[in-house]
Formats: structure tokens, sequence, C-alpha cells
């Protein structure tokens, strides 16, 4: 596959990702941490990243009536890491794991990455990449 140098990262994009990378640090297996990270993206902001397990069972269920479909850790690679191609390995989730690891919230993640509130909002791979550069301590 060629390299992708333009991607668009939309908000579904970023909350799943953070969402995964915050669950990987929290000590959850790689198949689980996907599936929080396609949860919360599909509830939404009104997720509670870090509930209890009891809350991720509730949620997840009712994404996947949200969804239609059942939410694993193949749904998060094809509708985040899939789409994004190479850049999401080679560039988009590190930045994600230093974010997370530095103790960013999603808002602030959010805020850091400047992605407009209109829905549907885009931001390109290169905008992603300067802005997450020299994330704010």
């Amino acid at each position: 596959m060629a390299k992708q140098t333009d991607v668009s990262i939309g908000k579904f994009d970023i909350l799943a990702t953070y969402a995964y990378a915050k669950a990987l640090h929290d000590g959850a297996s790689q198949p689980e941490a996907k599936e929080r990270g396609m949860v919360a993206a599909v509830m939404g902001a009104r997720a509670k990243l870090g509930g209890s397990g009891g809350a991720h069972e509730r949620d997840k269920k009712a994404a996947e009536t949200k969804q239609k479909s059942t939410i694993t850790a193949a749904s998060f690679d094809k509708r985040v890491a899939d789409k994004m191609g190479p850049f999401f390995d080679e560039t988009f989730l590190p930045a994600m794991k230093k974010l997370v690891a530095t103790g960013m919230s999603y808002d602030e993640v959010k805020s850091l990455v400047k992605i407009p509130r209109i829905w549907g909002a885009k931001i390109s791979g290169a905008k992603f990449r300067e802005r997450t550069a020299t994330p704010r301590s």
C-alpha cells in the first residue's frame, strides 16, 4: 500500500484512538482497548473514559444497538486504523499515546488539535502532526 500523506481525521477518529490509547495505558489488552475506543466513539462525548467494567459493558451494548452491529477490535481496525493506512501506526497512534501519557484529557486533546466544533469537521494529517508536535504540559 502506498504511503498516505494526506489523511482526513475526524472527531470520531480522535475519540476512538484516544480511548484506545488510554485503555492501553490503563492496562487493557489490545482487543479490549480497541473495543473501548469504538464504544467511546460510537457513544460520543458522553462516554465516561476510565469507568468501571460494568459501565463499559452497558455502554458497549448501547453503542452496538445504535450502530446495529457488534463492536469488536476488528471494527476499530476497519473504521479507524485501516482508513488512515500507515499514517495510523506511524504517526497518529504514537502521538495519541504520548498525549495520554502526559495526562491530557480527551477535551484537552481535542482543543490541542483544534478540530472545528461543527458536525463532520475534519483536519488533515499534516495539521494533526503539526499541532501535536509540541503538546502542552
